[in-house]
């Protein structure tokens, strides 16, 4: 058992740590995409453009996306024809219809005037290598230039994602053969052309695990969970009575946790199988949930500042998280730890769960069971093992009162949580979210100081936290505040439109998607993006500041996200000069890790 010294739990998160930096992922070995799928134009005969898609052994290409665009100005270009396919259901996208081997597809179009000497036709296509759990590339596009008096192309550009051709800023004219534009992307594989792409599959079950353990420990860092580090300091002390209580409660602690994890991804399974986009913390764009989470660590609070003493009935649900030191309390604590931790993504933990989302299920229920253990570890240990307990200081009277100092980072989050639901809904929201939590309040009072058998008692109880049921459910009923367009300062609002016409002039971009709910984000705003130095950066670099608020549900946010396999905000992607694939930031950002990655975006790619 000497392997699990300290040290060499340590040697196992730096050797990670540095895998993951240096983009090493096991079990990658993918054709490139253009040696994946041959693609090739020629001018069969005037007017009409002949494609020859060759599809290599145990790949297959997605019909309803392959799209043509005949840039040359003055060419007015028809439907694209394509025979039809092998009818699949994906995953992702339904009932599809693909492509293996070859297929020969053809896009007529007319000249306007005079004949150019060579036209262009952009032509876009999204496949998958076919294995279990299959790997998906992004959409990739190339540029062919041919000459009109027939043959094949005199040159041949852009083979790199969709989303950055290296095509002239013109205007083009499309046809295209769409069987589902409105469906979702399937999971698509980062990264340029000319590389072996990368997937979340591709790294592999075992480095999985080991993110999603290192994420959940450093977890217990972020501020996200900070309300519950009060409430499980607490825990640990009045657990010093006895190591045998200690020992129960620290397992108590953990199996909410990890039983929490379970939960979620039981219930990502369930929407996956639904055909629904899942991600870390997505449940707080629903405005009732922030809202209940608000009332509850409302409640927490005033448990622990002595307001309120909950009964054993209530136990059960929780609420005596700080008033009781029973195993069901330190269970429901490792609960609300989990809950309360999802607006945070802790470094490694973002490439874990971007497996999870995509990988079997079996996997995915691997990877959250990792996270759990990583989260409830270092509390577990401290309640096993006898000599870390001896380093707490022995309980007292003194206890009551760091209980009570312990109660306001509660309320602070109770207030965090309100303010993000003025956000996402309003005054009219936050006026009935206060009022939920002063008939909680009152609701929790008049069932601790009455007698069982008083029935009428009883009934004020029940009436009491009927109106804050009823409070609360008024939330989902207001409907949200009319957004801005354009968002303040120095950022342009994100749109992929907008993007894709800032790709195709050239111009680098930095993408921030957050959201007011994501602590990470707010964070990294903080530290990082809302100072002076930051906007000194984009204006030396040239650098556009797109910014996408995902606080509500955005399909066309939650579309890019999944482009990058983000599980969730922030996600950064930064754009250099020139065209060129994006490239996604760490999800904790730095002053001179953005300073790095955009001086190549703007300064560098501009000398040459």
């Amino acid at each position: 058992m000497s392997f699990f010294r300290p040290r060499w739990i340590l040697f196992l998160l730096l050797l990670t740590g540095a895998a993951h930096a240096q983009g090493i992922s096991p079990g990658a070995g993918l054709l490139p995409v253009t040696q994946a799928f041959v693609v090739q134009a020629t001018i069969d005969k005037p007017g009409t453009i002949a494609l020859h898609f060759a599809v290599a052994p145990h790949y297959y290409l997605y019909r309803g996306r392959i799209h043509a665009k005949i840039l040359t100005p003055g060419i007015a270009a028809g439907a694209l024809d394509l025979p039809p396919g092998k009818s699949e259901h994906d995953p992702y996208l339904g009932e599809v219809e693909i492509y293996q081997g070859t297929v020969d597809g053809s896009l007529p179009y007319q000249i306007a005037g005079a004949a150019p000497a060579a036209l262009q036709v952009s032509v876009s296509y999204q496949g998958c290598h076919e294995i279990t759990p299959k790997i998906c590339y992004p959409p990739n596009t190339q540029v062919f230039t041919l000459p009109a008096s027939g043959g094949g192309p005199v040159a041949v550009t852009g083979a790199g994602p969709a989303s950055g051709s290296d095509a002239p800023p013109r205007t083009p004219i499309t046809a295209s053969l769409d069987n589902g534009a409105s469906n979702p992307q399937p999971p698509a594989i980062t990264g340029t052309a000319a590389q072996a792409p990368a997937s979340p599959l591709s790294t592999g079950l075992a480095f999985a695990l080991l993110l999603a353990f290192a994420g959940g420990l450093i977890l217990n860092l972020m501020p996200c969970v900070l309300p519950v580090l009060a409430i499980k300091a607490v825990g640990l002390l009045e657990s010093g009575e006895s190591r045998r209580q200690a020992r129960a409660h620290a397992l108590a602690y953990a199996a909410g946790v990890i039983a929490t994890f379970l939960t979620i991804g039981l219930a990502i399974l369930g929407l996956r199988g639904a055909g629904h986009a899942i991600g870390w913390g997505t449940q707080l764009q629903q405005p009732w949930i922030v809202a209940v989470l608000a009332c509850v660590l409302f409640a927490v609070g005033l448990s622990m500042s002595g307001v309120v003493q909950f009964g054993t009935g209530l136990g059960n649900l929780g609420q005596n998280l700080a008033r009781r030191g029973g195993a069901a309390g330190h269970f429901f604590t490792g609960v609300l730890a989990v809950v309360v931790a999802s607006p945070c993504t802790a470094p490694f933990m973002g490439a874990a769960l971007a497996y999870a989302f995509v990988a079997p299920p079996l996997h995915e229920i691997l990877v959250m069971l990792g996270l759990g253990v990583g989260l409830a570890l270092p509390l577990t240990v401290i309640g096993l093992v006898p000599a870390l307990a001896r380093w707490l200081p022995k309980p007292g009277r003194w206890m009551e009162t760091l209980k009570q100092i312990l109660a306001f980072p509660m309320y602070l989050s109770a207030v965090w949580l309100v303010w993000v639901l003025a956000h996402q809904r309003g005054a009219d929201a936050v006026a009935l979210v206060l009022a939920a939590m002063v008939l909680l309040a009152a609701a929790l009072w008049w069932h601790a100081r009455g007698r069982p058998e008083r029935k009428l008692g009883h009934a004020f109880t029940v009436v009491l936290a009927a109106a804050t049921v009823m409070s609360l459910y008024g939330i989902t009923r207001v409907a949200p505040p009319a957004r801005e367009t354009a968002v303040t300062g120095d950022a342009v609002a994100f749109s992929t439109a907008k993007l894709q016409s800032l790709r195709a002039a050239g111009t680098p971009v930095f993408v921030d998607i957050g959201a007011d709910w994501c602590v990470t984000c707010k964070a990294n705003e903080y530290a990082v993006l809302d100072t002076q130095r930051f906007r000194d950066l984009l204006r030396d670099t040239g650098t556009v500041y797109m910014k996408g608020d995902w606080t509500d549900v955005d399909p066309e946010i939650g579309a890019y996200l999944r482009q990058f396999h983000s599980p969730g905000v922030p996600l950064y992607v930064v754009y250099p000069r020139g065209g060129g694939a994006g490239r996604a930031l760490p999800t904790v950002l730095t002053a001179s890790l953005v300073r790095h990655a955009l001086a190549p975006a703007g300064m560098e790619s501009a000398a040459r």
